[in-house]
């Protein structure tokens, strides 16, 4: 799996703009941040809802992973090179379902 395949997944979603987030490329959802590709180009980091995220930690143990930084945010990390296809669709459909939420930091 490469960066370039998840964009083109996640281009099939309506209202999605491959755009930067934290000086990477990124994919949004009517401005919110859904993912981006990592500093290193090998993974990307996916915020999910904490039930989905909870969900998929538990069972991709070997594809999905946390670093420190994320811990206490519902993020996930995954290892492009690792990456089936069936969790990349899994991981971007839940992305976009969670990210027109509105966070408590945000005044949209």
């Amino acid at each position: 799996m490469t960066y370039d395949d998840i964009i083109q997944i996640g281009l099939t979603k309506p209202d999605v703009i491959d755009t930067m987030a934290w000086g990477t490329p990124a994919l949004k959802r009517k401005k919110r941040f859904m993912l981006r590709l990592g500093n290193d180009g090998e993974h990307i980091v996916v915020r999910l809802d904490w039930e989905t995220h909870d969900r998929l930690m538990t069972a991709n143990p070997m594809v999905l992973y946390k670093t420190p930084h994320y811990e206490g945010y519902p993020a996930v990390l995954a290892r492009l090179e690792n990456l089936p296809i069936n969790l990349a669709e899994e991981l971007i459909a839940a992305s976009w379902e969670f990210a027109p939420i509105p966070d408590k930091r945000s005044k949209e």
